[in-house]
């Protein structure tokens, strides 16, 4: 009984892992879709291993806040506490929504699930997206350790890439 249990769930893990592939019905921020497989009804995913800047003023908005204060720790608009520089946050989101948006909705991807999250959207990684995100500066790596290793060395050379070159949130604005 073990051992067909133990078949059970290797091979429930082998089906768990493969590409699936459903198209980008809505982009609702910079690292939560909507896809539909099919003539499905569509489901909430969270692009894993990555984090872009909020696109609705939220507690995570003052946090990504301190983050832009770090990355450009000289930049004049920081003096004032709070004031215009959420909005920047806020217009980051955008820019990293309006990245998918252009380049993702409407058509199909192909993308392995992990798991939910606490808020019940599927982890997913997005073939050729999630490293897309970090290599233009519109996202930051987030330590995940369902991931390969090789993923995660690759998206920190994406990441240090990006802020290097200025691209996206390390742009000097």
């Amino acid at each position: 009984m073990k051992k067909i249990i133990l078949m059970m769930l290797i091979v429930a893990s082998l089906f768990a892992n493969e590409w699936q592939e459903a198209k980008v019905k809505y982009v609702i921020d910079g690292d939560t879709l909507m896809l539909q497989k099919g003539s499905s009804k569509p489901f909430k995913v969270r692009i894993i291993a990555v984090d872009t800047f909020e696109t609705k003023m939220n507690h995570r908005v003052f946090k990504q806040l301190e983050t832009l204060k770090m990355i450009h720790p000289n930049n004049p608009q920081h003096k004032d506490k709070y004031s215009h520089t959420i909005k920047k946050v806020l217009s980051l989101g955008f820019k990293a929504k309006d990245f998918i948006s252009n380049r993702y909705l409407g058509k199909k991807v192909k993308y392995h699930a992990y798991g939910k999250d606490r808020y019940g959207r599927e982890l997913v990684w997005i073939d050729g997206l999630n490293f897309a995100l970090v290599r233009n500066g519109w996202a930051v790596y987030f330590p995940n350790n369902q991931i390969s290793k090789d993923r995660k060395k690759y998206l920190l050379e994406l990441s240090k890439d990006a802020n290097l070159h200025k691209r996206g949130i390390y742009k000097r604005f």
